[in-house]
């Protein structure tokens, strides 16, 4: 390298290698060799926060790690590792605010957006049956959505965060249900609301008014021993929703109860419509796989012959959450004879513990019957957790280029 550039990244690239027995017979034509795997511990919270849809953790940790000064301030790939955050959750102007200082910090050309949420959905409508009717209001039956359940926790705030990933627009939630939100959970809803309160996004919220009521009741007037976050969710919800009015009265109440600034008022460019309960939605599956289609390749061997291995394709998209293994069961139905599966990973939105040990479980299954299994253009964060969860000592992970 020369002087003056960042170092490399701990991770190489792994080789998937023909290896020839002392006659010239092919021995196992598809030996990975794991010894370029390197773990990197600076990097296992960011990474295990992403797998559990605590983008904004994720995020947080890594920005600590490359701020002026720290550790990775002059590490180049790690820096990758964040604009595939924002890539994964389709976070544009923070992608462009980080490319700006990515330039000025290193002098390369940052890398190029695109929305990994929007190919997963662009992908999704080509393949989905062509409606009649595909207006946006048409749209907005409830036919799509995320209900809330009467306990609104911290896991449910990640999973509405991760689900509104691939949902199309405009959003669709039901907070009909809701009877009681958790104090973590209410900070967690109140930063979640400020960042799409300055995204273009159309939702509709189907017993709206639910939520506001119960933020009400956590946080009455005049007692200041309720938490103060369940003030500033109803009011960044107010704000959302462009009440500017009960904003007001809400901010003097919070103002008069805990005898501080309430925050101020700020026009949302999100765009919500709050209508009354008693329309259904369903929750849209979350990952999606595609039909197992096979080639063959060119493969030369000891005695200078060539032969054809069959090689089998299949396409993982979206996110991948909890017991997999009826999917898994699928594809191994499509699979054939074929040695090599090459798992396509380029609209992978994120893999949980769950299904990683899923998929564990499945690549070491392929091993023993002689197979080999590369997963390929694969974004940073999964490819970093598919190190943790140890799958790349049993398969090749080939990271998605710039």
């Amino acid at each position: 390298m020369s002087p003056g550039l960042p170092p490399l990244a701990a991770m190489q690239p792994m080789t998937l290698a023909a290896t020839t027995g002392p006659d010239g017979d092919l021995g196992d034509p598809f030996a990975v060799e794991v010894s370029e795997v390197v773990h990197d511990p600076e990097l296992d919270e960011p990474v295990i926060a992403f797998a559990n849809a605590d983008f904004a953790q994720c995020e947080h940790a890594l920005q600590q790690i490359t701020g002026s000064g720290d550790a990775r301030a002059q590490h180049a790939d790690t820096w990758l590792v964040l604009f595939d955050l924002y890539r994964a959750t389709g976070q544009q102007q923070r992608f462009e605010a980080l490319a700006t200082e990515y330039a000025q910090q290193f002098g390369w050309s940052a890398p190029q957006w695109y929305s990994l949420p929007q190919l997963v959905a662009d992908a999704a409508a080509e393949d989905r049956p062509r409606a009649k009717d595909t207006s946006a209001s048409a749209r907005i039956g409830g036919d799509v959505g995320w209900v809330c359940p009467e306990l609104l926790d911290i896991d449910a705030v990640a999973r509405l965060r991760s689900q509104t990933l691939q949902m199309p627009l405009p959003w669709v939630f039901d907070w009909s249900a809701l009877r009681v939100v958790e104090p973590e959970a209410a900070m967690q809803l109140s930063t979640l609301f400020r960042l799409w309160a300055g995204q273009a996004l159309e939702m509709r919220w189907i017993g709206g008014n639910q939520l506001f009521a119960v933020l009400a009741d956590a946080a009455p007037t005049g007692v200041r021993d309720a938490d103060p976050a369940f003030w500033l969710t109803r009011l960044d919800a107010l704000r959302l929703a462009n009440r500017a009015d009960q904003f007001d009265e809400a901010a003097i109440d919070y103002c008069v109860t805990y005898e501080v600034s309430p925050p101020s008022w700020e026009p949302a460019r999100c765009k919500v419509r709050v209508s009354s309960s008693g329309l259904s939605t369903r929750t849209p599956p979350l990952s999606m796989v595609s039909e197992v289609s096979t080639s063959f390749l060119e493969s030369g061997l000891a005695d200078e012959s060539v032969g054809q291995i069959e090689q089998a394709h299949v396409e993982l998209s979206g996110q991948l959450v909890g017991d997999i293994g009826p999917t898994l069961a699928r594809i191994d139905t499509e699979l054939g004879s074929a040695p090599i599966v090459d798992v396509a990973c380029a609209r992978l939105i994120r893999v949980d513990f769950i299904a990683a040990g899923d998929l564990l479980n499945w690549v070491l299954a392929k091993r023993n019957e002689g197979r080999s299994v590369q997963f390929v253009d694969a974004h940073r964060l999964v490819a970093l957790f598919f190190g943790a969860m140890g799958i790349n000592e049993h398969a090749r992970v080939q990271v998605r280029k710039v």
